[in-house]
């Protein structure tokens, strides 16, 4: 019965990780299209401030902008899955590090453009550790439960039925030896 419990619980288990990875299989390709949006319309005055700077002023610009912010990391737990949850720090707006000779708008729109997709991107990021988290966690699920179908259920039902006829056995004998006593003292 615990067996059987236990196999139960791997079951409702696997259907509710199952659940889990279809909707953050959604909210990843949903977070896939912003982000692919707010990136290409980055990359697109990045490509305009190439072209009106020229390549060596444009890579002197971007060397001088200072590191991508941090992203603060928590986590959500799911059925006893560890999700990681990334967000983007707070809202900011583009601050140029570089001096406005030798520049361009669009190079000022790009630098506005990327840090506006740094947060798509990190849900994005975020949605496929999930998914693939999730991932993993379904195929141990499923192994564990194949393991308990196909072997420990069966070897568990062995043993019962042979402690069974053990069982019976020793009451068969228990039986013989009762009418063997019986039998002695009638005789006496």
């Amino acid at each position: 019965e615990a067996a059987e419990g236990g196999r139960e619980l791997l079951d409702r288990k696997r259907e509710v990780l199952l659940r889990e990875l279809q909707a953050w299989t959604r909210t990843r390709e949903s977070r896939r299209t912003e982000a692919a949006e707010a990136l290409g319309a980055a990359r697109a005055r990045l490509v305009e401030a190439r072209v009106e700077l020229g390549a060596g002023a444009l890579e002197a610009a971007c060397l001088a902008q200072p590191a991508a912010p941090d992203l603060p990391a928590s986590a959500l737990h799911v059925a006893g899955v560890r999700l990681p949850a990334l967000r983007a720090a707070a809202a900011r707006t583009f601050a140029p590090c570089y001096g406005p000779g030798g520049t361009s708008a669009s190079l000022d729109e790009a630098g506005a453009g990327f840090l506006r997709a740094l947060d798509p991107v990190v849900q994005l990021a975020s949605a496929d550790a999930a998914v693939r988290a999730l991932g993993a966690a379904l195929a141990r699920t499923a192994r564990l439960l194949n393991a308990v179908d196909r072997i420990v259920l069966p070897e568990l039902g062995g043993e019962i039925r042979s402690v069974e006829a053990a069982l019976e056995e020793e009451e068969r004998d228990e039986a013989v030896r009762r009418r063997w006593r019986v039998g002695a003292k009638e005789a006496r």
